[in-house]
């Protein structure tokens, strides 16, 4: 098997960014912010607005879409935000950098695949619902004071 011939399987996560970097459209640039806003609206993701991208499942997607002739360039900044850009040759995150991220993520709530399934539809659809708690009865009084025998 040629390097050429590589084969990415990507996973539902991976597929979903891929379709918000497209759906960003000709924006040059933009953070990691701005793309898990997009990938909310395009995934249909209700809730997890704090919800960061994983640097790993981002690098699955852009080399994906560099293999189409699309190529985005992703650096970490100090602050741990991510920073993507159209590029003309792709550039790796140095080691150092690329550590960082990954504790930073550690302590962050991130996209997964359930999160997308539960938008889809897929999980959660409704049949185990709570029961609802009976009414609250009348409670007799204890007589403390009552004949004792």
């Amino acid at each position: 098997m040629s390097n050429s011939a590589i084969i990415y399987i990507m996973t539902l996560i991976q597929t979903e960014l891929k379709n918000a970097l497209d759906a960003m459209g000709e924006r040059n640039r933009f953070t990691d912010a701005q793309l898990a806003k997009k990938l909310r609206e395009v995934a249909k993701i209700e809730g997890k607005n704090k919800a960061i991208i994983s640097l790993a499942d981002l690098t699955a997607a852009v080399e994906s879409l560099a293999e189409e002739g699309k190529i985005f360039s992703v650096t970490v900044t100090s602050s741990n935000d991510l920073v993507i850009e159209r590029t003309e040759s792709l550039k790796e995150i140095a080691l150092e950098n690329k550590q960082r991220r990954q504790r930073h993520e550690k302590s962050c709530t991130i996209f997964t695949n359930s999160d997308l399934n539960k938008a889809g539809g897929k999980k959660g659809d409704g049949k185990h619902k709570k029961k609802a708690s009976p009414k609250r009865t009348e409670r007799e009084s204890l007589d403390v004071n009552g004949e004792w025998e």
